[in-house]
C-alpha cells in the first residue's frame, strides 16, 4: 500500500495566544495523521509561545516553532514573510495555510489529500468556511464563491487554502513583491492561480472555522466607506497588470477600475 502523503500545515502568529492553542489542537486531532505543523511566531508580545508550551505539553515536541527575530512595518508583508519561511522549513507535498485564530474540522485534511489524490492536474483547493463567533454562535455565510478569468475571483479567506508544494517557489517569486500591501497573501496567491493558470476549485465542504473576533485585521475595510477599501480596490487592478498585462487590458471599460482609479487620485491615496 502506498504510504500517505505528507501534509505540512502552516501556522502563521501574532499576538493571538487567546486563538492559538485552538488552531494548534484541531490539527493535532485530524483524522488524517501523516502531517507536520510548522508554527511561525512573528515576534509575539502576548507570550504566545509559552501559552503553546503550558497547554500543550504532551503534544509541543510534534510542533516546529519557528521565532521571527524582526518584525516589519508592513503587515502584509509580514504575513508573507512568516508563510515563505514556513514553507522553506516544511517538507510536505502538500501544504495548507492556518491563520492561528481560525481552526480545522477534524476531517479537513483527509478531505484535501483525496482532493488533490483524485486531481493530479490540480495545484490548489480552497474550502468553504463557517463563520465561527462563539461555540453557541457558528454561522455558514452562504456565499457564492466564483471565478472570473478577467478579473480576481471571489474566494474564501485564508485558512481555507491548500495547495501542492510542486512550483510553489516559482508562484512565491512572482507574487512576493514588495507593493501592493493592502493585498494579503490570500488575494496574490488566489488570484495568481485563478487569473493566471486558470485553477479555481472549490471543495464544497465547511471544513474551516474563520473566527468572527472583534480584533479581525479585515474589519479597518469597510466596504465603500473608507479610504483603505479604495486603495485595496485600486492596487487590486494594478496587481491584474503586473501578473498579465493582456488580459488586464479587458478591464478597460470596467466601472469597478474607473471609480477605483478616479477615487484613488481625488482621495491622493497613493
Amino acid at each position: 500500500m502506498a504510504r500517505k502523503p505528507l501534509v505540512s500545515v502552516l501556522i502563521n502568529n501574532y499576538n493571538k495566544t487567546r486563538y492559538c492553542v485552538r488552531a494548534l489542537k484541531s490539527i493535532l486531532s485530524q483524522t488524517y495523521k501523516n502531517i507536520e505543523i510548522i508554527f511561525f511566531d512573528d515576534c509575539s508580545s502576548d507570550n504566545s509561545i509559552e501559552n503553546l508550551k503550558n497547554n500543550l505539553k504532551k503534544d509541543i515536541r510534534k510542533i516546529k516553532i519557528i521565532k521571527n527575530k524582526a518584525r516589519g512595518k508592513i503587515f502584509s508583508q509580514n504575513q508573507m514573510n512568516g508563510i515563505y519561511i514556513s514553507i522553506q522549513k516544511s517538507k510536505g507535498t502538500i501544504i495548507c495555510i492556518l491563520d492561528s485564530d481560525d481552526f480545522f474540522k477534524k476531517e479537513k485534511i483527509k478531505y484535501v489529500v483525496q482532493y488533490f489524490e483524485k486531481n493530479k492536474n490540480q495545484n490548489i483547493v480552497l474550502d468553504l468556511p463557517l463563520y465561527y463567533y462563539n461555540q453557541r454562535k457558528i454561522i455558514d455565510p452562504n456565499i457564492n464563491y466564483y471565478f472570473r478569468k478577467f478579473k480576481w475571483s471571489k474566494f474564501p479567506p485564508t485558512s481555507c487554502i491548500s495547495f501542492r508544494r510542486e512550483g510553489v517557489k516559482k508562484v512565491l517569486k512572482k507574487i512576493y513583491v514588495k507593493k501592493y500591501n493592502e493585498l494579503w497573501f490570500d488575494f496574490r496567491f488566489i488570484t495568481y492561480f485563478s487569473y493566471v493558470k486558470n485553477q479555481f476549485n472549490i471543495l464544497n465542504k465547511h471544513l474551516t472555522y474563520y473566527s468572527k473576533n472583534s480584533d479581525n485585521y479585515d474589519e479597518k475595510y469597510k466596504k465603500f466607506f473608507n479610504r483603505f477599501w479604495w486603495k485595496r480596490r485600486y492596487e487590486a487592478f494594478q496587481f491584474l497588470k503586473y501578473l498579465n498585462k493582456k488580459k488586464y487590458k479587458k478591464n478597460f471599460l470596467n466601472l469597478d477600475l474607473f471609480l477605483s482609479t478616479l477615487t484613488n487620485k481625488i482621495l491622493k491615496i497613493n
